[in-house]
């Protein structure tokens, strides 16, 4: 609740100003749409004010865009021809009526932008700088980009997302807290209250439904009781593994690449070292290396010197010791002298950026050899993978032409020589197998295939998958026969007539508490149950069932004696409550915290102001849709 509270509680002139920004650099080609005139064809009219066609297909397309981008999120199995058109029409439509209502709303207020706020806006914009500065023709390359026209268009679009947040602001901006409704809110925030609560199971056993119920219910919904829509389909699936059984290899080919792989492998080097770094003068340093070199080819320790001398701090108290070391992760000339020493040989003084060096090589491991006959699985499978990646993008297009060109999916089946297969019949929310592909679904359903009857096009399932769909069969809705359907109505029936006995049952016993004819207690031995006691329950508690919690929280404060009420669970049994006490501390209202709970009243007065407004000039505004 209280994180609710400061997300809904930041300053919306924040978000104002966001908006202003996506949607100036989101909608595009707004001049060429006030450039419709009226024997175009129409959409919309609003006070005299014409919403063409055009303008109405330009921002369902902009809107579809930005849609199948958000449900692209929900994972590979989303496809855009999933998205119904027509609510996405009508909401799209809906928008460009409220926002025409609102431009003229902000007219008739008189409400006025300046060029010179235009301009500020148009210059502090990132998306129109270069370094740091407005660029001319950053500014026209990305307006272009936009569908504008002109940069006079991109204005009049800017004037126009100004006017309508200026129009929000007016309201949404000025509202205010009362100490009052801030008080108020708090002590909601923080109340508690003490609560018991016992179930009433539904007993669906003890309700008998009569087949003349049943009869009355099937002729009063036949409409709920038709068949699906179904579709039998025919399909052709290539995938990319089919195609490795006719794959070849060439000896030739897979030796060379035996010996490319084999040639990659590369001993293992261990090695130390001791760094004199040159801070002063260089001919000192050097002749340290020599001397600490030369105590070394006398017996001493490389690592007990490293220890003494060294001034690498990474490495100093191992020793000097590297670990294994690869090419190309050191300086040219330390791993030139490193690669030439022998296992145990320590080199002469070596110059390096950081210094001169001392290399100790302390282990060498020859590269581990496998034989040819041991890599051949693998060394197959790779080169199978280059040829069946050509392989199936070739016929995947053959595919996609037979497809297109064929009354049906038997020639493409017979040329390509995959096996025709039927699935079905399905509904539109798919079945199992191929038809549970989302994509599928959406071919089969779409205008061609299902009513003009053709090939769908290629079908990308996944990267290594693709499909065509063909309908053979459309089975339309039918009438279900009511012996068909007596079962469920049956069930049905029982479960609301249980539901309605178990609600009647828990309102007598609730009323009988209330009178004093029923006791707690007698009303625990006479359901079999216990009262489970809440205490100090709060409204952000997690372990009560939320929906019991609601309704709790929906009861009125008791006063000299509890009070009693019942609520139906998720599974249509019933909750009976006695409400024991409610807790609001008085003394709540910290300076802290006065103004979240004043910034959450402020806002949500706003926003409630300004949907007044908007309703009241829907409701005034002469509104045709065509």
């Amino acid at each position: 609740m209280l994180q609710n509270m400061r997300d809904k509680a930041q300053s919306w002139v924040a978000k104002v100003i966001v908006g202003v920004i996506v949607l100036v650099f989101a909608l595009t080609g707004w001049e060429s749409i006030s450039r419709f005139t009226s024997n175009e064809q129409k959409a919309a009219e609003v006070n005299g004010t014409t919403i063409s066609s055009a303008e109405l297909e330009q921002a369902v397309s902009l809107q579809r865009r930005q849609l199948t981008q958000q449900l692209q999120q929900l994972g590979e199995q989303f496809d855009p021809d999933m998205i119904d058109d027509q609510v996405l029409r009508d909401s799209v439509l809906q928008g460009l009526i409220d926002r025409a209502v609102l431009l003229e709303g902000a007219r008739d207020a008189n409400l006025r932008v300046s060029e010179q706020m235009i301009d500020q806006m148009l210059l502090n914009t990132p998306d129109f700088q270069v370094n740091g500065q407005f660029d001319a023709n950053r500014f026209d390359v990305v307006i272009r980009s936009m569908g504008m026209s002109s940069r006079m268009a991109f204005r009049d679009l800017v004037r126009q997302e100004l006017m309508l947040a200026q129009l929000r602001n007016a309201y949404e901006a000025t509202s205010f807290a009362t100490p009052r409704e801030q008080l108020q809110l708090a002590r909601l925030e923080k109340q508690s209250r003490d609560f018991a609560v016992i179930e009433l199971d539904l007993d669906a056993d003890a309700v008998t439904v009569t087949d003349e119920q049943v009869e009355q219910y099937y002729t009063a919904n036949q409409a709920d009781f038709m068949s699906p829509e179904q579709v039998v389909l025919e399909t052709l699936t290539l995938s990319r593994s089919d195609f490795f059984d006719d794959g070849e290899v060439d000896e030739a080919a897979l030796e060379s690449l035996y010996h490319r792989e084999v040639g990659n492998l590369a001993e293992q080097r261990r090695a130390s070292h001791i760094l004199f770094e040159i801070e002063g003068d260089e001919a000192a340093v050097l002749e340290q290396a020599r001397e600490v070199k030369a105590r070394i080819d006398a017996g001493e320790d490389f690592a007990a010197l490293a220890r003494e001398f060294s001034q690498d701090p990474g490495t100093v108290n191992n020793g000097g010791d590297l670990g294994y070391v690869e090419r190309d992760s050191f300086d040219p000339d330390f791993e030139a002298v490193l690669y030439a020493l022998q296992e145990n040989e320590v080199s002469e003084p070596v110059r390096s950026s950081f210094g001169y060096h001392l290399i100790k090589l302390t282990d060498l491991q020859s590269a581990d050899v496998p034989t040819l006959e041991s890599m051949r699985p693998g060394l197959e499978q790779e080169l199978k993978n280059e040829q069946v990646a050509s392989r199936f993008v070739e016929a995947s297009r053959e595919l996609a032409n037979l497809a297109y060109e064929s009354e049906d999916l038997a020639e493409p089946a017979r040329v390509l020589g995959v096996e025709l297969e039927t699935h079905g019949p399905v509904e539109r929310s798919g079945g199992e197998g191929l038809t549970a592909n989302p994509k599928v679904m959406a071919a089969a359903f779409s205008d061609d295939v299902l009513l003009d009857r053709r090939n769908s096009q290629l079908i990308e399932l996944d990267a290594d998958t693709v499909a065509v769909v063909r309908v053979k069969e459309h089975l339309l809705p039918e009438q279900r026969e009511l012996a068909e359907v007596k079962a469920d109505i049956a069930d049905r029936l029982q479960f609301e007539q249980a539901v309605e006995q178990a609600e009647q049952r828990a309102g007598e016993i609730v009323a009988g508490l209330r009178s004093g004819e029923l006791s707690v207690s007698g009303t625990a031995e006479q359901l079999g149950q216990q009262w489970q006691a809440h205490e100090a329950v709060s409204r952000t508690n997690r372990d009560v069932h939320q929906a019991l919690l609601r309704s709790v929280f929906s009861m009125p404060h008791p006063d000299d004696a509890p009070v009693y009420g019942h609520f139906r669970q998720p599974d249509g049994s019933q909750w009976i409550v006695e409400l024991r006490g409610v807790a609001t501390p008085e003394d709540l209202l910290a300076e802290e915290e006065g103004s979240m709970y004043a910034d959450f009243v402020r806002g949500q007065t706003g926003e409630q102001d300004f949907a007044a407004l908007r309703q009241q000039l829907q409701d005034e505004a002469d509104i045709e849709r065509y």
